[in-house]
């Protein structure tokens, strides 16, 4: 048995795609490079926003026709089943069978038995790897349907992380990325408040791991206690990822945010006074009733430059939310405001990038596409700017001191100082 697994959307999705191919791998099932070599082709999809919905169309599609000369089964898993599962069996008979987010036991089952059984990873990164740390999400935000696909927010047990933690060290990750829909919030649900920067501290007791990261860490959920062990944990990256989507007060209640822009801006003033220190945030280009005079205030609001990496979204109004029946903001408008959100990142990225030529970073050397590839503590792998290094002998997984010789974009240029 021979299985092919594409892995559609976000880290999130990426942490269950590697565990079914561990399951698999772990109970004798061959893992195949192409779609054409396996007898099974795994699609895992996401359906967050209309672009996630059009992306997994088109792959299912590309699929079937790739496979319509072979005997192959394709299975179609995750958040747009659960999402948009009734359009998806209409408009695509040909899938073998379909699971919902909560069936990927079954999934296994129909490819081998025993995999079900089975609690282990298949790595894609090298050198660092993502950890959920809780499924779904509680903070229904007006525009978002995650909670509609993935239920109420859902931690897990801190023994049960560490425990995942240390198997990740063994099979290689020296940095260790916490995700979730608000991984602020960690713990709330089962310990009756917020125990992240537990998790944190715990994780760091592992001496194969040298970095913890933390993405998407929703503004409101953020404590002081947090924010201390961001501080002085040295083990902690001087990195925070916490998604703002607007700064307009009004904005931020429509929205149901639970977030004022005088908490965001302590947040930041206070991460700030941090040495190194490196922040990013997400913005939505043109939220519901958004007024000109509310994204000059959010432009303002970004030049002052409290981030460093700045990602933006086209607001896409999503049926059965909130935000989609309010009034909506012209297509033409959006696209111009993002478009003005795009020239300001840029601009904020090569100013914060010529500051950076000649320092000196250690550096997590992660890919090789014709150059070896990297990430420093400011800057996440796959979602910020990368290292680009041209020397031709480097691990990857490991960590050199690297010296920044020019910008390209978002991208850096380095040469090896020395290695660790």
């Amino acid at each position: 048995m021979k299985v092919h697994l594409i892995s559609l959307g976000c880290p999130k999705n990426l942490v269950d795609s590697e565990k079914i191919l561990g399951a698999l791998g772990a109970s004798g099932v061959d893992i195949a490079v192409v779609p054409e070599d396996s007898d099974v082709v795994i699609i895992n999809t996401c359906g967050f926003i209309e672009p996630a919905r059009r992306e997994t169309e088109q792959e299912i599609a590309t699929m079937i026709e790739r496979m319509r000369r072979h005997d192959t089964r394709i299975y179609v898993l995750g958040c747009a089943v659960n999402r948009f599962g009734k359009e998806l069996k209409a408009l695509f008979p040909d899938v073998t069978e379909w699971f919902r987010l909560e069936q990927t036991t079954d999934l296994l089952r129909a490819i081998s038995n025993e995999s079900a059984t089975k609690k282990t990873r298949l790595l894609s990164t090298r050198g660092y790897a993502y950890l959920k740390i809780a499924e779904g999400c509680s903070n229904n935000c007006a525009y978002c349907t995650i909670p509609s696909i993935k239920g109420a927010y859902r931690s897990k047990p801190l023994g049960e992380l560490e425990q995942e933690a240390r198997e990740l060290s063994k099979l290689g990750a020296k940095e260790v990325i916490l995700i979730a829909q608000d991984t602020a919030r960690y713990g709330t649900d089962i310990y009756g408040e917020s125990r992240t920067h537990e998790l944190m501290r715990r994780l760091s007791c592992i001496e194969e791991i040298s970095w913890i990261r933390l993405l998407y860490a929703h503004p409101k959920s953020v404590t002081d206690e947090l924010l201390n062990e961001i501080t002085t944990n040295a083990k902690v990256c001087k990195y925070l990822d916490m998604p703002i989507q607007h700064s307009n007060d009004r904005l931020l209640r429509l929205m149901n945010r639970g977030v004022t822009r005088k908490r965001i801006e302590q947040i930041a003033s206070y991460l700030k006074k941090i040495k190194a220190i490196s922040l990013r945030t997400t913005i939505i280009a043109g939220l519901p009733t958004e007024t000109e005079i509310e994204f000059k205030e959010l432009m303002s609001f970004l030049g002052q430059g409290f981030f460093d990496w700045l990602g933006v979204f086209p607001y896409c109004r999503e049926p059965g939310t909130p935000a989609a029946r309010m009034k909506q903001v012209p297509e033409s408008t959006i696209k111009e405001r993002y478009e003005q959100l795009l020239e300001l990142q840029e601009r904020l990225m090569r100013q914060r990038n010529q500051g950076r030529i000649g320092e000196i970073y250690r550096t997590l050397v992660h890919g090789d596409n014709g150059m070896y590839r990297g990430h420093t503590e400011f800057s996440a792998p796959e979602i910020d700017g990368e290292i680009v290094i041209t020397q031709t002998s480097m691990k990857l997984g490991h960590f050199y001191d690297l010296k920044i010789t020019k910008t390209q974009g978002c991208d850096l240029f380095a040469e090896i100082v020395n290695l660790e």
